[in-house]
Parts: C-alpha cells; structure tokens; sequence
C-alpha cells in the first residue's frame, strides 16, 4: 500500500490525515550526501513512519481551508540538489554575474534571485534560506515553513517560515511539536504564536488577531490549544466565545 488514511473526530471537526509510504530507508544515503550528517531523531521517526503527511479538516462535509500537506523527503530537499552557502559578499556577486545563482534549488520558493544582499546581515538571512529544506508551502500565500539542519546557535535544527523571497523569521517550535498542531490546524496560522515578538513587529499585524481568524472554524472542536495559542502571543487575550 502506497498510502494510508486516517481519521480523526474532535467535537464537529473531521480530521483526514493520509500518510504516503516511508521511503526514508531508501532516501537516507541521499540526505547525508547533502546535510554531510543523519536526520535528526525526532524528524528521522516522522520520515520512518511516513513519507510527509497531508492533513485536511471538515465541519459537516464542509472543509475548513484547503488540504495542507508536509513534504516528503525529495520535495523537502528538491531532489538533493546540494544547495551552496558564501563565506563572503563577493562569493555571493561571482555567482551571480556567472548565473550560477539561477539554477539553485528553492529559487523563487524559498529565497528569490531579486535578494538584496548589502550586508553581512543581508548575506546570513540568504545564506540561512539558502540551505533551509521545505516543510509546507502555505497554501495561496507567498509564505512556506523550513526547517533549517544546520542552526547557528548548535541545535539540531531550527524550524522558520520563509516569506516573499526574503524574510526568514525563526519559530521557538520542536519538530514533534510542530507536527502535533500541524496534525490539528493544517497549514493556518496557529505557527505565529511561536515567531515573537520581533517578528510581530517586522511584520507589522497584530499575530494575536491572525492566530484567532484562522483559527475560527477550529475553536469549537480545540478550544483549550486556541485559547493557549492566543495566550502565548498575549497572555491578556481571550478567544471570542463561538456561537
């Protein structure tokens, strides 16, 4: 069996969650040729269970959003195409004026070719969404989560959203846990509780405010994980009472 369908009732919210055959067995030698090391633990018991997992939510046959879907190992690393770092601006400017820059993977996805690099600043962000692996791209919106194996500050990996081309914010998000409300919200914007208040502010909107209207149709079915979500952004902030 190439697929496997499960479901789940939380009050009147359906969940179908449909997990595609590992093939972390067979992919694992072409991740350690890119990463120069193994999956970490906790992503490698995801991928030995399944390869990626999509995730859609209905109330009464209606869905809530579109179907949302974790990539499985060859999209998440874009078919091992190696990605490349720089060590200097210049290195950045060799690259483009001979076009190497172009036929990077993730370009236009994860990182755009329009980057302005002026900085050293400028040039870790790129570098940072340079050799980020795909996790989600969010459906109908310039927006993608990454999950980042090589973490300046020396965790295992460090779980982001990528954003226009050129944003990375960092999430203060484990990977189990990221898939636990994954499994619940799909690929809504429940992630904001976790980017800070750094990026609330870079993004000027209010996450509180987002989190609580993507949210909306899923409050009746998870009103305690909303209600802490909310909290997490402001500890002052109640849900709105559904109904």
């Amino acid at each position: 069996m190439d697929e496997t369908t499960e479901i789940e009732t939380m009050g009147d919210v359906t969940i179908t969650l449909r997990r595609p055959k590992s093939r972390l067995a067979e992919l694992a030698g072409r991740v350690r040729e890119v990463l120069g090391k193994d999956l970490p633990d906790d992503v490698a018991a995801f991928y030995e269970r399944s390869d990626g997992l999509a995730v859609r939510a209905s109330r009464g046959g209606v869905p809530l959003g579109e179907e949302a879907m974790i990539c499985g190992l060859e999209a998440s690393f874009a078919g091992f195409r190696p990605h490349r770092q720089y060590r200097s601006l210049r290195d950045y400017e060799n690259d483009v004026e001979t076009g190497d820059l172009y036929a990077q993977p993730f370009r236009e996805e994860l990182w755009s070719d329009g980057f302005e690099v002026e900085s050293k600043r400028d040039l870790d962000r790129l570098n940072t969404l340079k050799r980020s692996k795909l996790l989600i791209s969010v459906p109908g919106e310039s927006v993608s989560l990454t999950v980042d194996y090589f973490d300046p500050k020396g965790a295992p990996y460090r779980i982001g959203i990528a954003e226009d081309g050129c944003d990375f914010f960092p999430l203060d998000l484990s990977f189990s846990d990221f898939v636990a409300y994954f499994r619940r919200f799909g690929a809504a914007r429940w992630y904001l509780a976790f980017a800070g208040k750094k990026a609330e502010k870079a993004k000027n909107i209010d996450f509180a405010a987002e989190i609580e209207r993507s949210l909306e149709g899923h409050a009746s079915a998870f009103p305690a994980e909303v209600a802490a979500l909310l909290q997490r952004v402001d500890p002052r902030r109640k849900p709105k009472k559904s109904g």
